[in-house]
């Protein structure tokens, strides 16, 4: 999700969404209510079949620093993606770990180098100065991407113990050693350590595999790099952005039938654009966009309630942390799907 993405888009009315959360029970109601639960009930609550809620903390300093710390996020969120950074201090990501949350980093696939390369630490050869004018080797066809896909796996899974790999699949995120005629080469490398089908990845306790996140807005060759491929990922998560300018126009849960067709209901994941959230200075850009975004969030989690869908989430919802109480509308959108849970 490129935070500089800004769109604008109709308003979608609500009202009485905070009446239903009354009575709620439970592992996410008690994170709403800010009650004290074990953490082996929130692990069982987010190995229970529910509603799933992913949000993004984006640590590019435009956001409180608590923000971006994982142990501060909603107990009842499934999913953390590390943006433009991250926390740094291991012990918060551990924190949120307990609790049954997974963290996984979102990466852009031209920041990625193919086997060969002399970007590729395994294949640099010491001492290697390029010819004038040529700054590093072209990637082709045959590019595996192995390399990348191994040294990510080891750094973030092995070493930083940290559950998965975001992609992020938009025209605008391909080039360098990674064009987008070689997406379905990189995605196919990526899914030998992350995902369902993976091989070369270590089997956590009860058969869990490191988490591949398939991250897309319909800008990009989604005919080439997801329909052949996509039992190679966990999840689909789509930028469904009501606000600011973005390659996905929809005015809403009434564009979602054909993004169903395309992706799967038991991969999507519907992402709004939480740059549109309040900043901590109180300034919304444009005026009047956290309405038109908090709404939204609370639609899309009605329509996969009553849609019998995956879930709903916030690029930066670390933004949501300027609400009072702190994500508060991360909050109420996992209770509109798991009242009572």
């Amino acid at each position: 999700m490129n935070q500089f993405f800004n769109r604008i888009g109709g308003i979608i009315a609500f009202s009485c969404i905070l009446a239903s959360f009354v009575g709620c029970k439970g592992p996410a109601a008690s994170a709403v209510k800010g009650n004290s639960i074990s953490d082996s009930s929130l692990i069982a609550y987010k190995n229970s079949k529910h509603f799933l809620y992913l949000g993004f903390l984006v640590a590019d300093g435009n956001d409180p620093v608590p923000s971006i710390n994982p142990a501060n996020s909603p107990d009842s969120v499934d999913f953390l993606e590390f943006f433009a950074g991250r926390d740094t201090t291991k012990a918060n990501w551990r924190t949120a770990q307990a609790k049954g949350t997974k963290i996984v980093v979102c990466y852009f696939p031209k920041y990625a180098y193919f086997d060969g390369s002399v970007n590729d630490p395994a294949t640099k050869v010491p001492g290697y100065v390029n010819p004038p004018g040529f700054n590093q080797k072209v990637p082709n066809a045959k590019s595996t991407y192995y390399h990348w896909a191994k040294n990510t796996y080891e750094r973030d899974i092995d070493t930083s113990k940290l559950n998965g790999i975001d992609i992020d699949i938009e025209s605008g995120t391909f080039g360098g050693e990674v064009p987008q005629s070689n997406g379905p080469n990189f995605l196919t490398a990526i899914a030998q350590y992350y995902g369902p089908n993976c091989t070369k990845c270590v089997v956590a306790a009860g058969g869990k595999k490191p988490t591949f996140f398939y991250d897309t807005d319909g800008s990009a060759n989604d005919a080439a790099m997801y329909t052949p491929y996509q039992s190679n990922y966990d999840y689909v998560d789509f930028q469904a952005y009501t606000t600011g300018n973005h390659a996905w126009w929809g005015g809403g849960t009434q564009g979602f039938p054909p993004l169903v067709k395309m992706y799967g209901l038991n991969k999507l994941i519907f992402l709004v654009n939480g740059d549109s959230f309040v900043q901590a200075n109180g300034v919304q850009v444009p005026p009047g966009s956290d309405s038109v975004v908090t709404a939204s969030l609370y639609s899309y989690a009605n329509w996969v309630k009553t849609n019998s869908g995956l879930g709903v989430g916030a690029y930066r919802m670390s933004r949501d942390y300027n609400h009072n109480p702190h994500f508060a509308v991360t909050r109420n959108a996992i209770q509109i799907m798991n009242p009572g849970k």
